[in-house]
């Protein structure tokens, strides 16, 4: 009888629909809508104070990545050879991972990516370790695998779907002169892959002196909880900001 309870709380907690594997794997299980004091609020909190901060206009972005993979997926050969099925799991699997809650991505003063690592691919819930593969022992971050060395986009084009706290646009040619920029997409709904990539990018920038590696912090909080919530909360937060914006 104890193995069996065993067993059945050892499935139920690390059921990703569980709320105990949410929790332990730092997920709020009951998330709330943030306005800009919000993520003012956390910014401080984390010690992010004097950094870039964006915040991801993730309607314009996710319509984006989703029309580039069906394109991707689409120009491919309709037979049902090996390959082909590679090619296909290859494209559908870098779209999916352009979409995950909480990413690093690295590019270059040229404004190309070389490297991108999501959350998916971090082991939870403990210690969750971003270094992946050991990605973050090299300099410029790496990693070998062909889906997660996979690139839709350079920096102008993530920029281009944020906007600045003030609701400001920013390109690449507002950024101060840089090495390396170094994004992280973060939100306070997935909290604990969130704290530990940021602290994990924070020891990275400390280990190499050597060059100038600028940071930018794009949040999608909102992005995050926008499908747990019910329709009526969503028609409260709609008649919220059309009355900021003194619309009807």
């Amino acid at each position: 009888m104890k193995l069996l309870t065993a067993i059945f709380f050892t499935f139920f907690l690390f059921n990703s629909c569980g709320l105990i594997y949410r929790g332990v794997l730092g997920v709020d299980t009951t998330p709330q809508w943030f306005e800009k004091k919000d993520i003012d609020k956390k910014i401080k909190k984390w010690n992010l104070e004097n950094e870039i901060h964006l915040v991801l206009d993730t309607a314009s972005y996710t319509n984006v990545i989703k029309r580039h993979t069906k394109r991707a997926i689409d120009s491919l050969s309709v037979d049902t050879s090996i390959a082909t099925k590679r090619l296909r799991y290859k494209a559908g699997a870098v779209g999916k991972d352009d979409l995950q809650p909480v990413l690093v991505r690295l590019f270059t003063q040229d404004s190309e990516e070389i490297f991108k690592l999501v959350n998916c691919y971090v082991d939870p819930p403990i210690p969750m370790d971003w270094n992946v593969e050991n990605a973050f022992d090299s300099f410029p971050l790496y990693t070998p695998d062909i889906v997660r060395n996979t690139y839709n986009y350079d920096l102008e084009f993530l920029l281009s779907h944020s906007k600045t706290l003030k609701g400001e646009s920013i390109g690449v040619a507002d950024l101060k002169s840089s090495d390396y920029y170094l994004i992280v997409i973060w939100n306070s709904f997935f909290i604990r892959p969130s704290k530990k990539l940021i602290e994990t990018v924070k020891e990275y920038i400390v280990a190499h002196p050597e060059v100038a590696i600028t940071p930018i912090y794009i949040n999608n909080h909102n992005a995050q909880i926008w499908n747990q919530i019910e329709d009526e909360q969503r028609q409260l937060i709609y008649k919220h900001y059309k009355e900021q914006d003194g619309t009807n």
